[in-house]
């Protein structure tokens, strides 16, 4: 009676719920803000007064959990320094980290497999 799990095509059409809408905008705004991220990351590098490490990791959490291709780049980088993934990890089991960082480091640990 169902083609797709938790959709009844036995209902006629104008009963079906709504599938939600798409927002196409929403890539291009994170996409944005992963740029305007690592820009500010790189100015902070340079001046004194700006904190440039927290907006890299910010930048690095929007491309983890927004874009596959982003997931798949900082996995690589956590495989290739494994320091990297030391301190997320340690981060990540502080009493104080913020659960996000857990998604990060499960959206992004190498070592498990998927």
């Amino acid at each position: 009676m169902t083609d797709e799990p938790g959709r009844n095509t036995t209902l006629p059409t104008w009963m079906r719920p709504e599938p939600p809408p798409r927002r196409p905008w929403r890539k291009v705004a994170m996409a944005l803000a992963v740029l305007g991220c690592m820009a500010l990351s790189v100015l902070g590098g340079l001046l004194p007064i700006l904190p440039g490490w927290i907006f890299f990791v910010l930048g690095l959490y929007l491309l983890a959990t927004e874009f596959r291709t982003g997931r798949r780049w900082v996995t690589a980088a956590r495989r290739r320094w494994p320091w990297m993934s030391d301190w997320i990890t340690r981060a990540r089991n502080h009493r104080w980290a913020p659960r996000h960082l857990q998604e990060f480091d499960d959206l992004t640990d190498p070592s498990r497999r998927r």
